[in-house]
């Protein structure tokens, strides 16, 4: 009988695991990261560039950016973004603006889209790593 509810616990375990763990199995819409890209052009490019290449002083938001928040949580960034930008006013992006952000540097670092939209909220966010991603896929 011991073994039966191992078993079970392991099952059930199995269930609890979120779907969608990572960003390489699409956590994002289409349209969420094209919301996030007007987001971007009006908050964030007068300092990252219009391409989010960056600048001689200000970081780029593709390739390197996205690989060193590889393996933490969507939480993590997004928490940064939510606390630290846009660098002339910080902490005045609205939640659903982050999640909308966070969704476009996904797409633009070659992270899939999927079927439904990147959640706003901290603890299913933190349910989320940011899935590394080979050079070549980045665009």
């Amino acid at each position: 009988m011991g073994g039966r509810t191992w078993v079970l616990a392991g099952a059930l375990a199995l269930v609890a695991m979120p779907a969608n763990a990572g960003t390489a199995n699409g956590v994002y819409t289409e349209a969420q990261a094209a919301e996030g890209a007007a987001v971007f052009a009006e908050r964030c490019a007068m300092c990252h560039g219009k391409q989010a290449e960056g600048t001689w002083e200000v970081p780029a938001l593709k390739g390197k950016f996205m690989a060193n928040w590889g393996r933490e949580s969507l939480a993590a960034l997004s928490d940064y973004l939510a606390r630290a930008m846009p660098q002339f006013a910080p902490g005045t992006l609205e939640p659903k603006d982050n999640a909308r952000l966070v969704a476009y540097l996904l797409k633009i670092n070659g992270h899939p889209a999927g079927a439904k939209p990147l959640p706003e909220d901290h603890a299913a966010l933190a349910a989320i790593r940011i899935d590394p991603l080979a050079a070549a896929s980045v665009k």
